[in-house]
Protein backbone atom coordinates (compact mmCIF):
# COMPACT_ATOMS: atom_id res chain seq x y z
CA UNK A 1 0.00 0.00 0.00
CA UNK A 2 2.95 2.57 0.68
CA UNK A 3 4.53 1.34 -2.99
CA UNK A 4 1.32 2.47 -4.23
CA UNK A 5 1.05 6.00 -2.33
CA UNK A 6 4.37 6.59 -3.42
CA UNK A 7 3.19 5.92 -7.01
CA UNK A 8 -0.05 7.98 -6.84
CA UNK A 9 2.18 11.02 -5.18
CA UNK A 10 4.97 10.98 -7.68
CA UNK A 11 1.89 11.08 -10.59
CA UNK A 12 0.32 13.77 -8.96
CA UNK A 13 3.90 15.31 -8.82
CA UNK A 14 4.42 14.64 -12.26
CA UNK A 15 1.34 15.98 -13.84
CA UNK A 16 2.03 19.05 -11.74
CA UNK A 17 5.49 19.30 -12.75
CA UNK A 18 3.98 19.37 -16.81
CA UNK A 19 2.48 22.92 -15.97
CA UNK A 20 5.88 24.56 -16.30
CA UNK A 21 8.04 25.40 -19.22
CA UNK A 22 6.74 28.34 -21.64
CA UNK A 23 8.39 31.13 -23.53
CA UNK A 24 11.16 32.98 -21.58
CA UNK A 25 10.73 36.81 -23.02
CA UNK A 26 14.06 37.71 -21.72
CA UNK A 27 17.38 36.02 -20.43
CA UNK A 28 16.18 37.21 -16.57
CA UNK A 29 12.79 36.51 -16.43
CA UNK A 30 11.64 33.28 -15.60
CA UNK A 31 9.24 31.30 -18.54
CA UNK A 32 5.81 32.42 -19.11
CA UNK A 33 3.01 29.62 -19.86
CA UNK A 34 1.17 30.45 -22.80
CA UNK A 35 -1.85 29.11 -23.65
CA UNK A 36 -4.48 27.77 -26.32
CA UNK A 37 -4.08 30.65 -30.06
CA UNK A 38 -6.62 33.26 -29.91
CA UNK A 39 -10.06 32.66 -32.01
CA UNK A 40 -13.28 33.97 -33.24
CA UNK A 41 -16.02 34.20 -30.32
CA UNK A 42 -18.53 32.03 -31.75
CA UNK A 43 -21.95 31.11 -30.47
CA UNK A 44 -24.41 28.09 -30.98
CA UNK A 45 -26.56 31.07 -33.17
CA UNK A 46 -23.67 31.21 -36.06
CA UNK A 47 -25.61 29.77 -39.29
CA UNK A 48 -28.77 31.93 -38.23
CA UNK A 49 -27.06 35.45 -38.91
CA UNK A 50 -26.37 34.16 -42.80
CA UNK A 51 -29.88 32.96 -42.99
CA UNK A 52 -31.45 36.52 -41.73
CA UNK A 53 -28.54 38.42 -43.46
CA UNK A 54 -29.68 36.53 -47.04
CA UNK A 55 -33.72 37.73 -46.14
CA UNK A 56 -33.22 41.26 -45.21
CA UNK A 57 -31.14 41.75 -48.09
CA UNK A 58 -33.57 40.18 -49.88
CA UNK A 59 -36.49 41.82 -48.94
CA UNK A 60 -34.02 45.46 -48.32
CA UNK A 61 -31.93 46.18 -50.49
CA UNK A 62 -31.39 49.83 -49.01
CA UNK A 63 -29.70 48.46 -46.18
CA UNK A 64 -31.60 49.81 -42.65
CA UNK A 65 -29.37 52.17 -40.79
CA UNK A 66 -29.49 50.92 -36.89
CA UNK A 67 -27.46 52.22 -33.80
CA UNK A 68 -27.20 50.73 -30.42
CA UNK A 69 -28.06 52.16 -27.61
CA UNK A 70 -27.95 51.22 -23.93
CA UNK A 71 -27.78 48.24 -23.26
CA UNK A 72 -27.18 47.81 -19.65
CA UNK A 73 -27.22 45.30 -16.48
CA UNK A 74 -29.89 45.97 -14.36
CA UNK A 75 -30.14 42.56 -12.46
CA UNK A 76 -27.80 44.60 -9.75
CA UNK A 77 -26.11 41.26 -8.89
CA UNK A 78 -22.91 41.63 -7.34
CA UNK A 79 -20.13 38.66 -7.10
CA UNK A 80 -17.98 38.28 -4.31
CA UNK A 81 -15.84 36.53 -5.56
CA UNK A 82 -14.51 38.18 -9.00
CA UNK A 83 -15.36 41.61 -6.57
CA UNK A 84 -17.33 43.14 -9.19
CA UNK A 85 -20.90 42.71 -11.03
CA UNK A 86 -22.15 39.24 -11.60
CA UNK A 87 -23.16 39.99 -15.49
CA UNK A 88 -21.38 41.67 -17.88
CA UNK A 89 -21.54 45.43 -18.53
CA UNK A 90 -20.64 44.84 -22.09
CA UNK A 91 -24.31 44.29 -23.58
CA UNK A 92 -24.39 47.13 -25.91
CA UNK A 93 -20.99 45.51 -27.22
CA UNK A 94 -22.45 42.12 -27.83
CA UNK A 95 -25.86 43.96 -29.76
CA UNK A 96 -23.88 45.97 -31.84
CA UNK A 97 -21.54 42.28 -32.75
CA UNK A 98 -24.38 40.72 -33.42
CA UNK A 99 -25.29 43.25 -35.94
CA UNK A 100 -21.98 42.82 -37.64
CA UNK A 101 -22.73 39.02 -37.49
CA UNK A 102 -24.89 39.79 -40.49
CA UNK A 103 -22.71 40.55 -42.64
CA UNK A 104 -23.63 44.02 -43.97
CA UNK A 105 -27.10 43.23 -44.62
CA UNK A 106 -27.96 46.77 -42.31
CA UNK A 107 -25.72 49.51 -41.47
CA UNK A 108 -24.73 50.04 -38.09
CA UNK A 109 -24.22 53.22 -37.19
CA UNK A 110 -21.83 53.95 -33.30
CA UNK A 111 -24.22 56.16 -31.13
CA UNK A 112 -22.75 54.09 -27.97
CA UNK A 113 -19.45 56.34 -27.68
CA UNK A 114 -20.02 58.93 -29.71
CA UNK A 115 -16.78 60.97 -27.43
CA UNK A 116 -14.11 60.88 -30.24
CA UNK A 117 -16.20 62.49 -33.14
CA UNK A 118 -17.49 64.89 -30.16
CA UNK A 119 -14.09 66.06 -29.24
CA UNK A 120 -13.14 66.16 -32.64
CA UNK A 121 -16.28 67.96 -33.54
CA UNK A 122 -15.79 70.80 -30.33
CA UNK A 123 -11.63 71.24 -32.57
CA UNK A 124 -12.90 71.77 -35.71
CA UNK A 125 -15.44 74.31 -34.11
CA UNK A 126 -12.51 75.89 -33.32
CA UNK A 127 -10.30 75.86 -36.24
CA UNK A 128 -7.90 73.29 -35.07
CA UNK A 129 -8.76 70.21 -36.51
CA UNK A 130 -7.00 69.30 -39.83
CA UNK A 131 -6.81 66.61 -42.52
CA UNK A 132 -3.30 67.51 -43.61
CA UNK A 133 -4.58 69.23 -46.31
CA UNK A 134 -4.49 73.01 -47.62
CA UNK A 135 -8.38 74.21 -48.24
CA UNK A 136 -9.70 77.09 -50.05
CA UNK A 137 -12.32 79.31 -47.85
CA UNK A 138 -13.31 82.24 -49.59
CA UNK A 139 -13.92 85.19 -46.57
CA UNK A 140 -15.84 87.97 -47.95
CA UNK A 141 -14.72 87.31 -51.38
CA UNK A 142 -10.75 87.05 -50.60
CA UNK A 143 -9.93 83.62 -51.01
CA UNK A 144 -7.81 82.52 -48.41
CA UNK A 145 -5.33 78.89 -48.29
CA UNK A 146 -5.98 77.52 -44.74
CA UNK A 147 -4.73 74.42 -42.64
CA UNK A 148 -7.79 73.92 -40.77
CA UNK A 149 -10.35 71.90 -42.02
CA UNK A 150 -13.59 73.98 -43.05
CA UNK A 151 -16.92 72.19 -41.99
CA UNK A 152 -20.60 72.63 -43.13
CA UNK A 153 -22.27 70.29 -40.96
CA UNK A 154 -24.74 67.61 -42.34
CA UNK A 155 -21.98 64.48 -42.58
CA UNK A 156 -23.15 62.66 -39.54
CA UNK A 157 -25.98 60.27 -41.32
CA UNK A 158 -29.21 59.60 -39.28
CA UNK A 159 -30.45 55.52 -38.41
CA UNK A 160 -33.89 54.54 -39.32
CA UNK A 161 -33.71 52.92 -36.07
CA UNK A 162 -31.78 51.82 -33.00
CA UNK A 163 -31.76 48.70 -30.39
CA UNK A 164 -31.99 49.46 -26.54
CA UNK A 165 -32.67 47.25 -23.49
CA UNK A 166 -31.17 45.20 -20.80
CA UNK A 167 -29.92 42.32 -19.09
CA UNK A 168 -32.96 41.90 -17.00
CA UNK A 169 -32.55 38.19 -14.78
CA UNK A 170 -30.02 36.35 -13.41
CA UNK A 171 -31.17 33.73 -11.02
CA UNK A 172 -29.43 31.41 -9.27
CA UNK A 173 -29.83 27.68 -8.97
CA UNK A 174 -33.23 27.30 -10.05
CA UNK A 175 -33.09 23.76 -9.73
CA UNK A 176 -29.97 21.56 -8.01
CA UNK A 177 -28.99 18.18 -7.54
CA UNK A 178 -27.01 15.46 -6.73
CA UNK A 179 -25.92 12.03 -5.09
CA UNK A 180 -22.83 11.12 -2.98
CA UNK A 181 -22.25 7.55 -2.27
CA UNK A 182 -19.46 6.34 0.74
CA UNK A 183 -18.39 3.40 1.88
CA UNK A 184 -15.72 4.40 5.17
CA UNK A 185 -15.57 7.92 3.92
CA UNK A 186 -14.70 6.47 0.60
CA UNK A 187 -16.87 7.10 -2.66
CA UNK A 188 -17.95 8.98 -5.45
CA UNK A 189 -20.42 12.22 -5.74
CA UNK A 190 -21.90 13.98 -8.11
CA UNK A 191 -23.83 17.37 -8.75
CA UNK A 192 -25.85 19.71 -10.63
CA UNK A 193 -27.41 22.95 -10.75
CA UNK A 194 -29.26 25.61 -13.25
CA UNK A 195 -29.39 29.11 -13.23
CA UNK A 196 -30.76 31.38 -15.98
CA UNK A 197 -30.30 34.70 -17.37
CA UNK A 198 -33.02 37.01 -19.31
CA UNK A 199 -32.72 40.08 -21.41
CA UNK A 200 -35.32 42.23 -22.70
CA UNK A 201 -34.50 44.70 -25.80
CA UNK A 202 -36.72 46.67 -28.23
CA UNK A 203 -36.77 48.64 -31.38
CA UNK A 204 -37.13 52.11 -31.75
CA UNK A 205 -38.06 54.34 -34.39
CA UNK A 206 -35.33 57.09 -34.65
CA UNK A 207 -37.50 59.59 -36.01
CA UNK A 208 -40.85 58.97 -34.22
CA UNK A 209 -39.17 57.42 -30.93
CA UNK A 210 -42.40 55.06 -31.60
CA UNK A 211 -41.27 51.51 -30.07
CA UNK A 212 -41.98 49.28 -33.30
CA UNK A 213 -40.83 45.71 -31.76
CA UNK A 214 -39.86 43.94 -28.21
CA UNK A 215 -38.32 40.79 -27.51
CA UNK A 216 -37.82 38.72 -24.06
CA UNK A 217 -35.70 35.82 -24.12
CA UNK A 218 -34.07 33.51 -21.27
CA UNK A 219 -31.41 30.93 -21.37
CA UNK A 220 -30.56 28.69 -18.70
CA UNK A 221 -27.18 28.25 -17.57
CA UNK A 222 -25.75 24.41 -16.33
CA UNK A 223 -23.39 23.60 -14.37
CA UNK A 224 -21.90 20.22 -13.44
CA UNK A 225 -19.38 18.47 -10.86
CA UNK A 226 -18.08 14.98 -10.41
CA UNK A 227 -15.73 13.52 -7.69
CA UNK A 228 -13.90 10.76 -6.01
CA UNK A 229 -12.30 10.58 -2.67
CA UNK A 230 -10.40 8.45 -0.56
CA UNK A 231 -9.74 8.56 3.33
CA UNK A 232 -7.99 6.22 5.23
CA UNK A 233 -5.60 5.58 7.99
CA UNK A 234 -2.80 3.32 7.27
CA UNK A 235 -1.29 2.63 10.62
CA UNK A 236 -0.03 5.97 11.31
CA UNK A 237 -0.21 7.37 8.46
CA UNK A 238 -3.49 9.24 6.70
CA UNK A 239 -4.36 9.22 3.35
CA UNK A 240 -6.90 11.76 1.91
CA UNK A 241 -7.12 11.43 -1.77
CA UNK A 242 -9.87 13.78 -3.70
CA UNK A 243 -10.28 13.56 -7.51
CA UNK A 244 -13.15 15.39 -9.48
CA UNK A 245 -13.68 17.43 -12.01
CA UNK A 246 -16.00 20.52 -12.73
CA UNK A 247 -18.18 21.49 -16.26
CA UNK A 248 -19.92 25.29 -15.96
CA UNK A 249 -21.28 26.48 -18.76
CA UNK A 250 -19.79 29.97 -19.53
CA UNK A 251 -22.41 32.76 -18.03
CA UNK A 252 -21.17 35.53 -20.06
CA UNK A 253 -21.58 33.51 -23.26
CA UNK A 254 -24.92 32.17 -22.31
CA UNK A 255 -25.74 36.26 -21.63
CA UNK A 256 -24.16 36.72 -25.57
CA UNK A 257 -26.14 34.15 -26.85
CA UNK A 258 -29.55 35.48 -25.96
CA UNK A 259 -29.03 38.97 -26.98
CA UNK A 260 -28.08 37.71 -30.56
CA UNK A 261 -30.84 35.77 -31.10
CA UNK A 262 -33.10 38.51 -29.48
CA UNK A 263 -31.13 40.75 -31.94
CA UNK A 264 -31.96 38.15 -34.59
CA UNK A 265 -35.90 38.68 -33.70
CA UNK A 266 -36.38 41.73 -33.26
CA UNK A 267 -35.32 42.06 -36.82
CA UNK A 268 -37.18 39.24 -38.19
CA UNK A 269 -40.18 41.57 -39.22
CA UNK A 270 -38.42 43.43 -40.77
CA UNK A 271 -36.90 40.51 -42.83
CA UNK A 272 -40.71 39.42 -43.72
CA UNK A 273 -39.70 36.05 -42.05
CA UNK A 274 -40.88 34.14 -39.00
CA UNK A 275 -37.38 33.92 -36.59
CA UNK A 276 -37.62 30.47 -36.01
CA UNK A 277 -37.41 29.46 -40.27
CA UNK A 278 -33.41 30.82 -39.44
CA UNK A 279 -32.60 30.18 -35.52
CA UNK A 280 -31.31 27.00 -34.45
CA UNK A 281 -29.74 25.98 -31.61
CA UNK A 282 -26.93 24.44 -32.13
CA UNK A 283 -23.83 23.67 -29.90
CA UNK A 284 -21.50 22.24 -32.74
CA UNK A 285 -21.94 25.57 -34.25
CA UNK A 286 -19.33 26.53 -32.22
CA UNK A 287 -16.20 24.65 -33.25
CA UNK A 288 -13.89 26.41 -35.61
CA UNK A 289 -12.65 24.66 -39.09
CA UNK A 290 -8.76 24.05 -38.29
CA UNK A 291 -6.61 27.65 -39.66
CA UNK A 292 -9.72 29.31 -40.70
CA UNK A 293 -12.61 30.65 -39.48
CA UNK A 294 -16.09 29.27 -38.90
CA UNK A 295 -17.09 26.98 -41.64
CA UNK A 296 -20.97 27.28 -42.10
CA UNK A 297 -23.42 24.99 -43.84
CA UNK A 298 -24.36 26.27 -47.25
CA UNK A 299 -21.97 29.52 -46.53
CA UNK A 300 -21.79 31.50 -49.59
CA UNK A 301 -17.99 32.13 -50.67
CA UNK A 302 -16.77 36.18 -49.63
CA UNK A 303 -13.92 36.05 -52.61
CA UNK A 304 -14.77 38.66 -54.59
CA UNK A 305 -15.47 37.17 -58.50
CA UNK A 306 -13.65 38.24 -61.33
CA UNK A 307 -14.70 41.39 -62.91
CA UNK A 308 -16.33 41.32 -66.28
CA UNK A 309 -14.22 41.20 -68.97
CA UNK A 310 -11.37 39.44 -66.99
CA UNK A 311 -10.61 36.01 -66.76
CA UNK A 312 -11.13 33.99 -63.78
CA UNK A 313 -8.37 31.71 -64.29
CA UNK A 314 -4.82 32.06 -63.04
CA UNK A 315 -3.73 35.44 -62.40
CA UNK A 316 -7.11 36.73 -61.39
CA UNK A 317 -6.90 38.16 -57.77
CA UNK A 318 -8.99 36.76 -54.83
CA UNK A 319 -9.63 39.28 -52.40
CA UNK A 320 -12.66 39.37 -49.40
CA UNK A 321 -15.18 40.64 -50.92
CA UNK A 322 -17.36 43.70 -49.31
CA UNK A 323 -20.49 43.65 -47.33
CA UNK A 324 -21.96 46.14 -50.15
CA UNK A 325 -20.93 43.44 -52.98
CA UNK A 326 -21.43 39.62 -50.96
CA UNK A 327 -22.21 36.84 -52.86
CA UNK A 328 -25.95 36.04 -51.47
CA UNK A 329 -26.42 32.66 -50.46
CA UNK A 330 -28.60 30.49 -53.33
CA UNK A 331 -31.89 30.18 -52.45
CA UNK A 332 -32.02 26.42 -52.00
CA UNK A 333 -28.96 26.61 -50.04
CA UNK A 334 -29.66 28.99 -46.69
CA UNK A 335 -32.50 31.69 -48.26
CA UNK A 336 -35.62 31.06 -45.02
CA UNK A 337 -39.20 30.64 -46.91
CA UNK A 338 -40.85 33.53 -46.82
CA UNK A 339 -44.23 31.58 -45.92
CA UNK A 340 -46.22 34.21 -43.84
CA UNK A 341 -47.16 37.68 -45.97
CA UNK A 342 -43.85 40.39 -46.10
CA UNK A 343 -44.89 43.93 -44.76
CA UNK A 344 -44.67 47.09 -47.45
CA UNK A 345 -42.09 49.73 -47.96
CA UNK A 346 -43.30 53.09 -46.51
CA UNK A 347 -43.69 55.14 -48.96
CA UNK A 348 -41.24 58.13 -49.86
CA UNK A 349 -38.89 56.85 -47.20
CA UNK A 350 -38.31 53.19 -48.49
CA UNK A 351 -38.55 52.34 -44.67
CA UNK A 352 -40.19 48.51 -44.02
CA UNK A 353 -43.64 48.93 -42.31
CA UNK A 354 -43.07 46.45 -39.27
CA UNK A 355 -46.10 47.58 -37.57
CA UNK A 356 -49.39 46.52 -38.09
CA UNK A 357 -50.30 44.43 -41.08
CA UNK A 358 -51.94 40.82 -41.39
CA UNK A 359 -49.56 38.20 -40.44
CA UNK A 360 -46.90 40.46 -39.13
CA UNK A 361 -45.39 39.22 -35.97
CA UNK A 362 -46.13 41.50 -33.10
CA UNK A 363 -44.45 42.35 -29.52
CA UNK A 364 -43.20 39.36 -28.29
CA UNK A 365 -44.56 38.07 -24.79
CA UNK A 366 -43.84 35.06 -22.46
CA UNK A 367 -44.31 31.61 -23.55
CA UNK A 368 -43.14 29.00 -25.73
CA UNK A 369 -44.77 30.18 -28.68
CA UNK A 370 -44.47 34.14 -27.86
CA UNK A 371 -42.03 34.48 -30.51
CA UNK A 372 -44.40 33.76 -33.90
CA UNK A 373 -47.81 35.39 -32.02
CA UNK A 374 -49.31 37.45 -34.82
CA UNK A 375 -49.59 41.26 -33.53
CA UNK A 376 -53.24 40.50 -33.58
CA UNK A 377 -53.35 38.22 -31.07
CA UNK A 378 -55.23 35.83 -32.80
CA UNK A 379 -53.21 31.74 -32.56
CA UNK A 380 -49.66 31.19 -34.87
Amino acid sequence: MRHGLVLLTAALLGGCAGVGGGVQRAPDQAPQIVGPSVTRNTTPLEPAFQCMGAALRQRIPAKPKIGVGQVRDYTGKFSELDGGSAITQGGSLMTMSALGKLRGAVRVFERFDTTVPEWELGLLGKRYLGDEKVHAVNNNGDVQQVPWKPYTGGTVVETDYFIVGGITELNYTITSGGVRAEINQMGPSARSFIANVAVDLRLVDSKSLEVLETVSLQKQVVGREVSLSVFEFFSDVLVDVEVGGKHLEPLQLAVRTTLEQAVLELLSPMAGVDPQQCIEYRPENLKLAPGSSLKLDGAASILAAPKAGTAGGAGAASRPESADTAVAPAPAASAPAVSTPVAPLLPQTGRPDIGGGEGQFGPRGIGPEASRRPRDGSAP
